[in-house]
């Protein structure tokens, strides 16, 4: 269809907006009399008398008013006349300000019928059936639709007149303009080129809407992933929905500035201006969720409500790209493959029109780049620099961040963030909603699916929700597989090396089982079997490390050919080895070709397969212990000259787990020293080697020459700084601490106290100068921790300069010891606690403290608190009182000025998990200022306990009254 056919859909959307929003911004005028154009309708609706004048801002609670997206908010904020408004705006401010209309949720609104809600409701159909259906129609269709809409607009009209009281002349006037205008659309000859200059807008909403319903058809089929597909006889699809779990997401870890980024506003994070187009790019180690974070946001895009993930509902279209495929190497490629029909339908127009629109770009994968896709990229990034309504997001692993950074151009506004994994809390969720889907998913299955005890008692033995490697999805997805299948196998020390042992087993035992009901081997003996097998791996590992040198992860025609001649000369079936250990996928090109792919499900089993294919090389060394034969091996095979160890990462990690025990030192060093050359340089990533791949004490030692150790004299929390221990790692710490010199280390424990006595040995070389307990903090209880006394005197230091945790006897005994405490941050619960805390205030220098924080339970009688907090210092003062409910509103501000002097200044008052109401709060407020409080830095409650406009209401009173603001807060790691 060319353009010259589309003659009679463009003069219907021309008569759609010059006729049809003439008619709704004549409804909205009537329905708002005595409104100034120049006034905004905010200012007029509450200058209205509210008993006698009826609009739904004022009726309904704005948590039902309609939501704007980010143009319309634009729009809304430069025209107070309305006269850029589109008919859906048009209609919005209809529904909000115009005099007795129907509530917002009266079936009038969306149906049709002869009332004025009705017919406003048939416009705006009229205008999305014109946006979404084809332009092309004949000219007695034309006359149909025009005829329709003459009629809709005279009985809008006249409907309007009747229920703002106007007179009938000025109804007339109204419908002969409009007559005038349509006629004129209709008569006239129509000029595409003018019709694209005035209409050019209407025209790229028209077409983005069609390929938008294109894209959100075909993303309904993409919400299912199928994991591990060769472990299963048949196709198993797992609907993402129902096993996404909150994942942690992280922003400045790097710099020792990190915070916590909620994942649903990833988006909006990116949209921090909007001047320039933006990137964002997501880093996250293998199996971190990269992916799966990929496939959630176009799942939530496509549907027809998609506001979940705030700022989602502002792209228009999203555009998908994986790095691992080589079909496409330009802009024009992406769109002729994502919009076939389209492209033929309006040619073009297309590329124009969506690099013009509000887009989110989504490229999966930087770390599986190749010389296609990197042009794909290249040309995507550079068609997209002048629209700021552009947000590409990147997602890579960490050792290819820096080559995803150099494809950026300077002219778009940059944020990074980290994805860690499943955080804490979250993992036992995760396990039990992917078991469930795969018990659901293999219905007929003859195996017995294990019970929720079985779950549970195997997720407490492997300690799933404290050790580190199970924060990452693709770990615990293994776990998941193997639990149905081979729940025996599972054990505490499942690291993630034996994870990727145990799923290669377990390939291994279903290949065996489908060989003997093979004709073709079925009268092999079992060691004759497992030999050709083995010898055809060796092949497969070979061709795997190659396609990994090379970029591909997908198999080439070449190394297919190989394997299954291998195959043929082994008398082995091609189609069960192939299938056995890789995904067969069916890609179709933008030319309309269907490629029969290979390719392993995930990378990081093609990097075991390469690690593989190395220690073969290594076993076949006549001398083994010459260092550069790691290297060598992997650059003779590669047949590329040079490798780039970056990319190499994943596999020489896995390299290490298979180090055996009687390899000499030589070879380990060679082996970690080629890991630090990839990339492994910071803390964090020699921790994950050594938990990960369950080396012998001879490699961690080694380890130990590579591992940063903190700066002297600076105290960060970054690897300068000191070691900071934390629950996930005991274990890990308590392998390498006892290899590295004397040193500084913080605990920060969340979890159980007594988890730190197996550490307790390693440390005795070491000065602990943090020990924080948030357990007892975040959750105390009247009886101290009976562990917390007994590991704070095997590893307390005078260098000590932060405690956080319960106040006790023998805490306070070794706080009035230290005079190097920065910060303080103490639990009370009893009243024998308030009476330790008045001899710690009495006592101690608050010469060098910083911050001082203390936590109250309800248990405490204000009675018990006898001395006010020092002003005298630069100390920034906490307070969190817990648990107050609206009986306990005058304990709360007894105690508060009991505790501070009314001269304090700099402290602020928390309240986790609180259940007071906006008047409680209020309550609250106004008794603290009669006891005499003031001078605070602001107040922290529960964000479930006021919504945000009580909020805006509370704040100021909170600022007049009190001299601070009231703020939200989620507490969460107060949440019992």
């Amino acid at each position: 269809m060319s353009l010259s056919t589309m003659k009679y859909g463009c003069k219907v959307i021309m008569n759609l907006e010059a006729a049809a929003k003439k008619v709704m911004q004549i409804v909205l005028k009537w329905g708002t009399p005595g409104k100034d154009p120049k006034e905004d309708f905010i200012t007029y609706v509450k200058r209205l008398d509210p008993s006698t004048s009826k609009t739904n801002y004022i009726l309904e609670d704005n948590k039902r008013h309609p939501k704007l997206d980010k143009t319309q908010k634009e729009q809304v904020k430069n025209d107070n006349s309305c006269e850029t408004f589109d008919i859906t705006l048009l209609l919005i401010f209809i529904k909000l300000y115009c005099l007795n209309m129907a509530r917002l949720n009266d079936a009038a609104w969306f149906s049709d019928g002869d009332e004025l809600e009705n017919l406003l409701y048939q416009i705006k159909k009229a205008r999305n059936n014109a946006m979404h259906e084809s332009l092309e129609m004949t000219e007695t269709e034309f006359e149909e639709k025009t005829k329709q809409l003459r009629e809709d607009l005279i009985a809008t009209l006249t409907k309007a007149k009747e229920r703002f009281g106007r007179s009938d002349a000025e109804m007339k006037k109204e419908i002969d303009k409009n007559e005038v205008v349509m006629n004129r659309i209709t008569n006239e000859p129509l000029d595409l080129k003018d019709f694209l200059r005035d209409y050019h807008s209407d025209l790229q909403e028209h077409i983005i809407s069609r390929l938008a319903d294109q894209l959100k058809q075909h993303t309904k089929y993409k919400k299912y992933v199928a994991p591990l597909d060769f472990l299963t006889t048949n196709k198993v699809s797992l609907n993402i929905e129902n096993i996404y779990v909150k994942p942690k997401v992280m922003q400045g870890r790097l710099e020792g500035k990190e915070k916590d980024v909620e994942h649903l506003d990833l988006i909006k994070l990116a949209q921090g201006q909007s001047t320039q187009p933006q990137v964002l790019v997501v880093e996250g180690l293998t199996g971190s969720g990269k992916t799966t974070l990929v496939a959630h946001m176009t799942t939530e895009w496509s549907k027809a409500s998609n506001d979940s993930i705030r700022g989602l509902n502002e792209y228009k279209l999203l555009l998908k790209v994986l790095c691992r495929d080589s079909h496409l190497s330009s802009y024009a490629d992406l769109i002729q493959f994502l919009f076939q029909p389209s492209t033929n339908e309006y040619k073009e127009l297309l590329s124009k029109l969506v690099k013009e629109s509000s887009l989110l770009v989504i490229i999966d994968g930087i770390d599986e780049v190749n010389e296609s896709s990197r042009k794909l990229i290249r040309d995507i990034l550079d068609q997209m620099q002048g629209n700021p309504k552009c947000t590409v997001m990147f997602t890579t692993r960490p050792e290819a961040l820096q080559e995803g950074l150099q494809l950026i151009p300077n002219t778009y506004y940059r944020v990074e963030v980290e994805l860690v994994g499943i955080p804490m809390g979250q993992r036992e969720d995760f396990l039990h909603r992917y078991l469930d889907e795969l018990h659901k998913a293999c219905p007929g299955t003859t195996h017995t699916p294990p019970t929720t005890d079985d779950i549970n008692q195997c997720i407490k033995q492997l300690d799933v929700e404290t050790k580190e490697h199970f924060r990452l999805p693709l770990n615990l997805s293994i776990v998941a597989i193997l639990m149905y299948s081979w729940p025996d196998k599972m054990n505490r020390n499942t690291t993630q090396t034996e994870l990727y042992y145990l799923i290669h087993e377990l390939t291994l035992e279903k290949l065996e089982k489908r060989l003997i009901d093979n004709d073709l081997t079925k009268d092999f003996g079992r060691r004759k079997r497992l030999d050709k097998v083995e010898n055809w791996m060796s092949a497969m590992y070979c061709e795997m490390f190659i396609a990994l040198t090379h970029d591909q992860l997908t198999l080439q025609e070449e190394s297919v050919n190989k394997l299954r001649s291998k195959c043929v000369t082994l008398d082995l079936p091609p189609d069960e080895m192939m299938a056995a250990f890789m995904e067969t996928k069916t890609v179709k090109t933008f030319r309309g070709c269907d490629l029969d792919c290979y390719s392993v499900p995930h990378k990081g089993f093609q990097e075991r397969y390469g690690a593989l294919y190395v220690m073969q090389g290594i076993k076949q060394l006549e001398k083994p212990e010459e260092s550069g034969n790691v290297h060598k091996i992997m650059v003779s095979t590669s047949g590329i000259g040079q490798i780039q160890l970056s990319k190499m990462q994943n596999l020489l990690q896995m390299l290490v787990g298979m180090i055996p025990r009687d390899w000499n030192s030589i070879m380990v060093k060679d082996v970690l020293n080629l890991l630090q050359e990839a990339g492994v340089n910071r803390r964090d990533q020699w921790l994950d080697v050594i938990e990960d791949t369950k080396c012998s004490e001879k490699v961690v030692k080694a380890i130990a020459d590579h591992f940063p150790l903190p700066v002297a004299s600076v105290n960060t929390w970054d690897d300068n700084g000191p070691i900071v221990i934390k629950d996930g790692r005991i274990e890990t710490y308590k392998k390498l601490l006892s290899h590295i010199r004397h040193t500084q280390v913080r605990l920060d424990i969340h979890g159980d106290p007594a988890s730190l006595n197996c550490l307790l040995a390693s440390l005795d070389r070491h000065v602990c100068i943090g020990f924080r307990l948030y357990q007892t903090y975040f959750h105390p209880t009247k009886d101290i921790h009976p562990t917390v006394d007994q590991l704070l005197s095997k590893v307390w230091s005078p260098d000590l300069s932060e405690y956080v945790g319960p106040l006790s006897d023998y805490v306070l005994s070794r706080l009035q010891r230290v005079h190097s405490l920065r910060n303080i941050s103490l639990s009370i619960s009893s009243n024998h606690q308030a009476t330790l805390l008045m001899e710690l205030i009495t006592s101690i220098s608050f010469k060098d403290l910083k911050y001082l924080t203390v936590v109250v339970t309800p248990e405490v009688l204000p009675a018990a608190i006898t001395t006010n907090i020092p002003d005298n210092y630069n100390i920034m003062v906490e307070l969190s009182l817990l648990d107050v409910t609206d009986e306990m509103v005058s304990w709360a501000c007894e105690m508060v000025a009991n505790l501070i002097k009314p001269s304090q200044r700099d402290y602020s008052i928390w309240f986790p998990r609180s259940t007071l109401d906006e008047a409680g709060w209020i309550r609250m407020i106004q008794d603290l200022r009669r006891r005499g409080v003031k001078n605070i830095r602001g107040m922290w409650v529960p964000d479930t306990s006021i919504s945000s406009d009580q909020k805006d209401r509370i704040s100021p009173i909170c600022l007049n009254t009190l001299g601070g603001y009231l703020y939200k807060y989620q507490f969460n790691q107060w949440k019992k």
